[in-house]
């Protein structure tokens, strides 16, 4: 496969049930950043979406139809991948800490997000700036990514080094939600 390539030098965990311990409230949105920015140490869900638009200062709009529509301005400075550099207070002492000190070994380091895929859900055909690192925590029969021209069933806790510099989407088409730490991966090291 040209854009997808199995990693098998980082550790494995099972990151669901760190999750589940952790108690960790999903977010509208469906991500939840394990890094941050400085005086956000608190914050696991700023780092999520785009980093040019500014979602503290969305509003909500009523059409001429009387529909509702979210406008969303775009941020006076937008962030940098480079400007989340710090673990999130959450993730300290976990193994998403020891998890996110591998990547951190290996790689000049983005965001790291853990990305929830509802079921019977697809992304919009998009690309990234950066490719990306994902490891699949919670998957099934009819999650997969496309990239370009290739699709492919990631499997649980296994590592996939992913071009989405490539035009891609990715699909849930199981009756269960599918959830993906992906970070992205600026360099390497």
């Amino acid at each position: 496969m040209k854009y997808f390539t199995e990693l098998n030098d980082l550790p494995i965990f099972d990151l669901l049930s760190e999750i589940n311990k952790l108690n960790i409230e999903w977010p509208h949105g469906n991500q939840i950043c394990l890094n941050t920015v400085v005086g956000r140490e608190e914050d696991y869900v700023f780092g999520n979406g785009s980093l040019f638009w500014d979602w503290d200062n969305q509003q909500i709009e009523i059409d001429e139809h009387g529909m509702e529509r979210s406008v969303v301005p775009k941020r006076k400075e937008p962030y940098a991948e480079s400007d989340f550099n710090i673990l999130c207070s959450i993730f300290v002492g976990t193994l998403f800490e020891t998890v996110y000190r591998a990547l951190e070994q290996k790689y000049n380091l983005g965001r790291v997000r853990l990305m929830k895929s509802n079921s019977k859900t697809c992304l919009t055909w998009h690309t990234d700036d950066h490719p990306r690192v994902h490891y699949p925590i919670k998957t099934q029969d009819g999650c997969l990514m496309v990239i370009g021209d290739e699709v492919a069933y990631l499997p649980q806790n296994t590592w996939w080094w992913t071009n989405t510099i490539i035009e891609h989407t990715a699909v849930n088409a199981s009756m269960e939600d599918r959830v993906h730490l992906v970070a992205t991966i600026r360099s390497i090291k």
